[in-house]
């Protein structure tokens, strides 16, 4: 067993694919299956389950993988140590971040890391929480930006800032007349919230139903994106719930939007910077995370 071992079976877990996982080691595909039916030979057991049409991981081999990351996280760290020694911030940084949150944290962090700590390279990563989630585990990511709760026993979080919910609205709206808005306000037939996967969705449904009866709340109209919500909301399809980061100066001038912050003892959701536990780079997580603090607007409140 050596490291080009280890590369594969990673590899092939990662693509799923014998062939798409030889390309990527710039070997050919009988030189790998080969390597991986040694290894699996000499372990005493089989990683993956071939048929001709898929192919799967036995519960053998998701042990045998897990520890062949973190070999191969290991290895990175000591092929880096050197720079990192000289430079902490030599090595990118890989950053997963959720879609109702990166275009409007993003820009004016990215604005702070440049001017605090010079022109280094990080990378963003834009996706629902499940998914950057699990990159995280599998060690794509260094460290991700979530709304929701963790795992303490698998990762370790810095608790960033707390960010209100807010009714968006057309002007056309009756709602305009309320002076403040409550859960108990919102006629849940007319709330446009974002598609299944997205924690914020099932953050709204969880502040609705804290006065509604029954389990679950019924949502006819869907959206991809927040951009989607505003635009709906605009045109007088009806209203949503919006983290207070993604408030706009325009969606009123541009889009005839009223906005409003919701009156509820839970309408907000709470920032953290996660990471896997035991994570070497621990130092510059603190510091992006402090960094990503500096600049928020007075909507939110800075844990």
């Amino acid at each position: 067993m050596n490291l080009r071992d280890i590369e594969y079976i990673v590899a092939v877990a990662d693509t799923k694919s014998f062939q798409k996982a030889a390309n990527q080691c710039y070997v050919s595909q009988p030189t790998l299956s080969g390597q991986i039916k040694k290894l699996e030979n000499y372990l005493g057991g089989m990683i993956f389950e071939r048929t001709t049409k898929t192919l799967n991981i036995t519960p053998f081999g998701d042990e045998i993988i897990s520890k062949a990351r973190v070999i191969l996280e290991q290895t990175n760290a000591i092929k880096n140590l050197s720079h990192d020694f000289k430079d902490p911030w030599h090595t990118p940084l890989k950053i997963g971040i959720i879609p109702s949150l990166g275009p409007y944290l993003i820009p004016s962090f990215l604005k702070t890391l440049r001017k605090e700590i010079g022109d280094y390279k990080f990378s963003f990563d834009e996706d629902i929480t499940d998914n950057i989630t699990q990159k995280l585990i599998n060690r794509e990511l260094d460290a991700i930006f979530l709304a929701t709760d963790i795992d303490t026993k698998q990762f370790n979080e810095i608790m960033l800032f707390d960010e209100p919910f807010w009714v968006a609205y057309s002007s056309r709206d009756d709602m305009g007349h309320l002076n403040e808005i409550q859960t108990s306000d919102l006629n849940l037939d007319r709330m446009i919230l974002l598609s299944d996967g997205h924690c914020l969705r099932n953050q709204i449904i969880e502040i609705c139903n804290t006065y509604k009866q029954e389990d679950s709340v019924g949502f006819d109209t869907k959206a991809s994106s927040l951009e989607t919500l505003i635009n709906l909301v605009s045109s007088g399809e009806g209203y949503t719930l919006v983290p207070a980061l993604s408030l706009q100066a325009a969606w009123t001038t541009d889009k005839g939007i009223q906005v409003q912050k919701l009156k509820h003892e839970k309408a907000y959701r709470s920032i953290r910077l996660v990471y896997r536990k035991n994570y070497h780079r621990e130092e510059q997580l603190l510091k992006l995370a402090e960094l990503a603090c500096l600049r928020l607007p007075n909507t939110v409140v800075k844990i």
